[in-house]
């Protein structure tokens, strides 16, 4: 091929790389002042909306009643309630056979926590579970103390403690 025809065949690659090049800048520049919203025409001055009311905090949650508990109602999710009266013996829970109440549930460790009578009345411990116990919704990290009303979350179970 002589020299003159392959100058001209790179111009002209050069020159179709430069139209395709300007050609995606403008369409992206088009889009991107599609997407952005169109200038507000000048008004006059609006005087300050009202302020908002103050949004109402919700009611604190109850606290429960602080008398002595008489038993435990162990609501499992795929049972009926069992009712365990507090007489003065421990009760434990956990997914092994020596535990008072033995719950199938994989979110319970075999030795998982017990309802025990010190001093002042009764108490929960956790027994060191992987998922933790709670009490009204709060983790149990030592001896807390238990009263009517309050509820216990033990896996999937629910132990209400009743007077």
């Amino acid at each position: 091929m002589a020299p003159i025809v392959s100058t001209l065949l790179q111009g002209l690659f050069l020159l179709l790389l430069y139209v395709f090049v300007w050609r995606v800048a403008r369409a992206i520049l088009r889009d991107l002042r599609s997407t952005s919203p169109p200038p507000r025409p000048a008004a006059r001055p609006q005087p300050a909306p009202p302020p908002a009311p103050a949004p109402r905090r919700p009611a604190p949650p109850r606290e429960p009643d602080r008398a002595p508990p008489r038993q435990l109602v162990v609501h499992v999710p795929t049972g009926a309630p069992q009712v365990l009266p507090l007489d003065g013996a421990d009760i434990s829970f956990g997914r092994s056979e020596p535990a008072t109440v033995v719950l199938d549930d994989p979110y319970v460790s075999d030795r998982h926590a017990r309802v025990s009578q010190d001093g002042s009345g009764w108490v929960v411990t956790d027994l060191g579970s992987t998922n933790g116990t709670f009490l009204n919704q709060r983790k149990v990290n030592g001896p807390t103390p238990l009263a009517a009303g309050d509820q216990l979350g033990i896996g999937r179970t629910t132990v209400e403690v009743r007077r």
